[in-house]
């Protein structure tokens, strides 16, 4: 159910495929051994127009949505072991980050839950 937006600067299509990108983010959430195999949903946003701290540096910044229950020593480890992928992969973007955000499962409804209540 974890559902994962990588957000970046066009221009790192250049030094790295996005396939590969999306790749990369995703082996390393599975590497953290919180979710399950086939659960983990990667999408990837390449942005055009952006300002970072003033300038038009690359970045990627990574939201990392899931199901709320994760202790905050979960969703750390989680986080460092994906802005570590992306650092390692790309020593030259200064500006990595990611965020960790809990989704209330009383709000929550896919598919599934729909097809069930009808």
């Amino acid at each position: 159910m974890p559902h994962c937006l990588i957000e970046v600067s066009r221009a790192l299509e250049n030094v790295l495929d996005p396939k590969e990108l999306v790749a990369l983010v995703h082996e390393a959430a599975m590497g953290s051994e919180l979710f399950k195999p086939g659960e983990v949903k990667v999408r990837l946003s390449l942005y055009d127009h952006y300002s970072v701290g003033g300038s038009q540096s690359d970045f990627i910044h990574v939201i990392f949505y899931l199901l709320a229950g994760r202790t905050d020593e979960q969703k750390k480890a989680l986080s460092m072991a994906v802005v570590g992928a992306l650092v390692e992969r790309l020593p030259d973007v200064e500006s990595v980050s990611m965020d960790v955000r809990d989704i209330r499962r009383e709000a929550f409804s896919n598919r599934r839950q729909y097809l069930d209540a009808r």
